[in-house]
C-alpha cells in the first residue's frame, strides 16, 4: 500500500508541475492580444433630476453643441415664474453651473438695454396650439437645435406638467407648433 501511495502523490505532483507550467507559458504569451489605443465611446449618460416643485429647466446645448442639456433653475417656494422670464434668461446663455459645465447656446444674444420689452410668451390664438413665442430676431435661420432650446424651454416648463406645442414668431416669419424633442 506504501508504494501505491507514493505513485500517486508523485503522479500529482507531476501533473501540478505541469499545470504551473502551461499556466506560466499562456501568461508569458498573452493570449494573442494585441495592445489598443482609446476607443471613443461617445458622451456620457445624462439625467433628468427634479430639485423639487419650485424648479424649472432651461435647455442648453452640451458643450460639443449637438444635443440639447437640461439646466435646473430654482425659485422661492410659493412662486409661479413668468414664461417671459424664463424666456430672457435662457437668451442670457448658460450662467452659474450650466456655464461651468461648458454648456453653450445656439441663440442670438439680446443687445443690452434693448430687446427684453420684445419678447414674450403668450397662449396661442387657437385651442389646444400651445404657446406663442416672439422674440427680436429671426427664427427661420435659427438652427434646429437652436430652435428646440425654446420650444423646450418653454413648452415644458411654462405650464407645470405638461408638454405645450409652442410657436415660434421672429422677425422674419412664423414657425409651425412644434413641440419639445429632445432626441435632436
Amino acid at each position: 500500500m506504501t508504494g501505491r501511495r507514493t505513485r500517486t502523490r508523485t503522479g500529482s505532483r507531476a501533473a501540478a508541475a505541469t499545470a504551473a507550467l502551461v499556466g506560466c507559458a499562456l501568461l508569458l504569451t498573452g493570449c494573442g492580444i494585441k495592445r489598443s489605443g482609446v476607443i471613443d465611446s461617445g458622451h456620457a449618460a445624462t439625467v433628468k433630476v427634479a430639485d423639487g416643485k419650485n424648479s424649472t429647466y432651461l435647455y442648453f446645448l452640451s458643450k460639443e453643441g449637438d444635443r440639447l442639456v437640461p439646466a435646473p433653475f430654482s425659485f422661492l417656494a410659493g412662486y409661479d415664474l413668468n414664461p417671459a422670464v424664463l424666456l430672457h434668461l435662457l437668451l442670457e446663455g448658460p450662467r452659474g453651473r450650466a456655464g461651468e459645465a461648458g454648456l453653450t447656446t445656439g441663440l442670438p444674444k439680446l443687445p443690452a438695454g434693448s430687446g427684453s420689452e420684445k419678447l414674450s410668451v403668450s397662449p396661442s390664438p387657437s385651442p389646444h396650439a400651445g404657446m406663442t413665442v416672439k422674440v427680436p430676431f429671426a427664427v427661420g435661420d435659427l438652427s434646429a437645435l437652436a430652435r428646440m432650446q425654446l420650444v423646450c424651454t418653454i413648452g415644458v416648463s411654462a405650464v407645470k406638467d405638461t408638454l405645450s406645442p409652442v410657436t415660434l414668431q421672429g422677425s422674419d416669419t412664423t414657425l409651425a407648433p412644434a413641440e419639445c424633442d429632445l432626441k435632436r
